[in-house]
């Protein structure tokens, strides 16, 4: 009696022992076809594969004002908050700042001239017309007079065109006029770079409102982390990456504006420790995306616009000091670079839309990666880990490849 009793102690402890200690491991790496030997899944519950994003590297054009590398710091202030203010409490100068107008309205010269006094590029927002007196003038001839008052400045800018016409005009209306307005400032305004704003994260360049590569200089998606009381803090990275991936290889790419809420008019409650959190969460996150060239944040944005978060960040000591701390790596550029060299041809790192692994002192490649992104042909021999079918690096001997485990990063140089 006493040994059955013994017996069944054990397997009550050895039972216990299994459940509180699961293994590390997501998905017991397989081959193709059978599982691995026994000795490699006993290893594989010690220490489980590592997810690491990849990183490979390509020839692709460079666009008006891209940077070599790094992403511009920029802002999207109000009337009543100065540049200079602003950079202070920032503790560090900004490359762009963000101003609207209507077309047809005066231009805001007070703010290009500070703009220009601060050493920092203009970038100008441009609505349609709401001026009943405007509406018997041609938009094109609204455009031209607009593009020579600019042109006249002589100085690099941004102009971003009727960003939300996409939800009033239809497709063919639209890029019609998109196409024209760049080509007038080309002609009266070359030193501008044009700006098209996506309607959505799913817009990809064969979207019917994107209007052709040779008509936008530059791509950009609005992300506004706003609070909802069950899940907190909406996953505007999970969109942002969804839109880099269509446009990344054709185009640099902007978030304007970006936005975290810290009050919300629905429950009138603020949340400044959570959106100081988000706000160094999200400015860590974005240094990972190799093609993206600016952020603007909206700390002010009121034309045409109602919302029921504040986004603002000058009017809450805390939000500042958090943004200033988010904003001080030397990644976040505090001038523009101006390249005589607009479609030249450069190497440029890009962001792989699949994961990698290091397991064992191994680097492992997803097989989707070396096919459709490296244009290779896969090895025969691969096995699955969390799902992901993928081959050792030391198979694909044509290409250097490196692991960075401070930033958990694989690079894989695909150039000559």
């Amino acid at each position: 009696m006493k040994k059955v009793f013994l017996l069944l102690f054990v397997l009550f402890v050895l039972t216990s022992c299994m459940t509180d200690n699961p293994p590390q491991i997501i998905g017991i790496p397989r081959f193709q076809g059978g599982i691995m030997s026994e000795t490699v899944v006993k290893a594989a519950e010690d220490v489980s594969p590592q997810a690491f994003t990849i990183f490979y590297r390509v020839e692709t054009s460079a666009a008006m004002y891209e940077p070599v590398e790094g992403i511009y710091l920029a802002a999207w202030l109000s009337e009543s908050t100065g540049i200079r203010e602003f950079e202070y409490a920032a503790g560090k100068r900004h490359a762009v700042f963000v101003n609207e107008m209507e077309l047809g309205e005066e231009l805001p010269i007070s703010w290009l001239l500070h703009c220009i006094a601060s050493l920092a590029t203009p970038m100008l927002i441009i609505h349609p017309p709401t001026n009943p007196d405007l509406y018997d003038i041609p938009e094109v001839e609204l455009l031209i007079y607009l593009a020579q008052r600019l042109g006249s400045f002589n100085l690099p800018m941004f102009i971003v065109f009727y960003p939300d016409e996409t939800h009033t005009r239809m497709p063919a209306e639209y890029t019609l006029l998109f196409r024209q307005a760049r080509n007038t400032f080309h002609a009266h305004a070359p030193m501008a770079a044009f700006v098209w704003v996506a309607p959505s994260y799913t817009a990809t360049p064969s979207s019917s409102f994107y209007p052709g590569h040779f008509a936008v200089d530059w791509v950009a998606l609005p992300l506004l982390a706003c609070w909802d009381y069950e899940k907190g803090f909406t996953d505007v990275l999970d969109n942002f990456e969804t839109f880099y991936h269509s446009f990344h290889r054709h185009k640099p790419i902007m978030v304007l504006p970006l936005g975290v809420s810290h009050f919300t008019r629905g429950d009138y409650r603020y949340r400044i420790h959570q959106a100081a959190a988000e706000i160094a969460h999200i400015y860590k996150a974005l240094q990972n995306f190799p093609r993206l060239g600016l952020i603007a944040y909206a700390d002010n944005f009121t034309l045409n616009r109602v919302y029921r978060d504040d986004f603002s960040i000058s009017v809450e000591p805390q939000l500042m000091v958090a943004y200033s701390h988010a904003i001080t790596p030397d990644h976040f550029l505090q001038s523009l670079e101006r390249n005589d060299t607009q479609n030249a041809e450069r190497p440029n790192w890009v962001r792989s839309a699949h994961h990698g692994y290091i397991w064992e002192e191994r680097i492992y490649i997803p097989i989707q990666t070396i096919t459709a992104e490296l244009s290779l042909h896969a090895p025969r021999q691969t096995i699955e880990i969390n799902y992901s079918t993928v081959t050792d690096s030391r198979r694909i001997s044509e290409k250097k490849i490196t692991a960075c485990f401070h930033n958990r990063v694989i690079y894989v140089d695909n150039l000559p």
